[in-house]
């Protein structure tokens, strides 16, 4: 454990029934027997009904210590369950530091909790990630890594690159002994496997993203043809201003809603089409980098005024609005639906299109996907660093193969924190809020 004890509200600030303070470190049993003037041990994991001083005034709360190492941090943890409101635990912390605590920084509750080996790296991020989750499929993805998914994957490949580093080092340590070239085709095909491993890992990094930053949906036609309709329907919100006069969305308008568990923001952009006004073309301008930049496209035409736009190198679905207006037939396909977004007519049914276009149509849950932009940069580096030491393994000499696969190594214990440096614990942990 380390020496000093920490001290921070666990729950949001504000108004509420009950806010928890969180104390943890060696001195926290003590801190909590004179902050409720209790000479008595306290049993682990035991709920307490005690009154707690506070300066000039006495609460009723709900108390529990957790003793180490069975605790989140791994150190001696207590929780005190005070009346919410800010000044009540406020006046619980100040009384905590004037007895030798001091105010936790953000995020080192888990910071604690990984030095302690409570934590490995991926799961303090998928604890990040359930906190952050605004969806079930948010959730899930975070609860896999938070379950350590990732960890017991990568654990089983570095496991793997160690056992070939120990051949390929006895090799060198004993070159009298002669290996077959049965035997270096066998260590051969090992690192393939590998590699085919991690090739199947960063296969899941697109739907991955989608899953946990939402699956970027850009609405976009010709002027008028009804795309701010379009997004308020989606949303089932009056989030973009809707009138007849053609032009009238000038900047994106963003919004976003929830189908089967996965969140899709919408981007309502200006009226593609030529035009001198410069505030409108910076929007025609904004509205093409909305289709660079999105996952799928939803090319709105107008029925009673048909003007089709040009969509390329993005999956696309196009839109035929207004079919309250016309009396053309409304034949569905993969890709392409009649909607009218005034009054609702197959906006339910664009919402399984999109969803059957985007990669997380196949969202597996018992499977895991990265979903961290840091994860997939570590696993990536490790894979091009194995796929060196495959392709120099029969034209270069074994210290430059073990280079290579140490390599590999180093980078996939970036993920979990088996190889691990200050800089990078660091920047893990500074994205915690103070009470965790």
């Amino acid at each position: 454990m380390l020496e000093d004890t920490i001290v921070a509200l666990a729950t949001p600030p504000g108004k509420a029934g009950v806010a928890i303070v969180r104390i943890s470190g060696s001195n926290a049993q003590d801190i909590l027997k004179a902050i409720t003037k209790c000479d008595s041990e306290f049993l682990p994991r035991y709920m307490y009904l005690k009154d707690i001083y506070l300066k000039d005034i006495v609460d009723n709360a709900l108390t529990v210590y957790f003793k180490y190492p069975n605790s989140y941090t791994g150190e001696d943890v207590v929780e005190i369950q005070c009346h919410g409101g800010y000044f009540i635990a406020q006046q619980v912390i100040e009384m905590c530091q004037s007895l030798g605590a001091r105010m936790a920084e953000p995020g080192e509750y888990s910071k604690r909790a990984f030095l302690n080996g409570k934590l490995s790296f991926d799961q303090a991020e998928g604890i990040i990630d359930i906190i952050n989750a605004e969806s079930e499929a948010q959730a899930k993805a975070g609860s896999a890594l938070a379950q350590g998914k990732l960890f017991d994957i990568i654990s089983s490949i570095q496991t793997e690159l160690t056992d070939i580093l120990a051949e390929i080092e006895a090799k060198l340590d004993y070159p009298e002994y002669e290996y077959s070239d049965s035997d270096n085709m066998i260590m051969l095909n090992r690192l393939k496997a590998i590699e085919n491993n991690l090739d199947e890992l960063l296969q899941t990094k697109i739907s991955g993203l989608m899953i946990k930053n939402g699956v970027k949906v850009a609405i976009v036609g010709a002027p008028n043809a009804g795309k701010s309709s379009l997004l308020n329907a989606l949303t089932n919100t009056d989030k973009s201003i809707v009138t007849n006069i053609a032009g009238t969305t000038r900047d994106i308008v963003e919004a976003e809603y929830i189908f089967n568990g996965i969140v899709f923001r919408l981007f309502d952009t200006a009226g593609i089409r030529e035009s001198e006004d410069v505030v409108e073309q910076i929007g025609i301008n904004r509205a093409k980098e909305s289709i660079q930049n999105a996952d799928i496209v939803l090319k709105l035409i107008d029925l009673s005024n048909p003007q089709d736009i040009k969509v390329d190198g993005k999956p696309t679905i196009t839109v035929y609005n207004k079919i309250d207006l016309t009396d053309q037939p409304s034949i569905n396909n993969d890709n392409a639906i009649y909607i009218s977004a005034k009054d609702g007519t197959n906006v339910e049914n664009l919402k399984q299109m999109i969803f059957d276009n985007t990669m997380v149509n196949g969202y597996n849950t018992s499977q895991f996907y990265l979903s961290n932009t840091r994860h997939i940069e570590c696993v990536t580096n490790a894979r091009q660093a194995l796929n060196n030491a495959i392709n120099t393994f029969s034209t270069t000499t074994l210290d430059f193969v073990v280079a290579d696969i140490h390599s590999c190594w180093q980078h996939l214990g970036e993920v979990s924190g088996v190889n691990s440096n200050e800089r990078i614990i660091d920047r893990i942990f500074e994205k915690f809020c103070l009470g965790k």
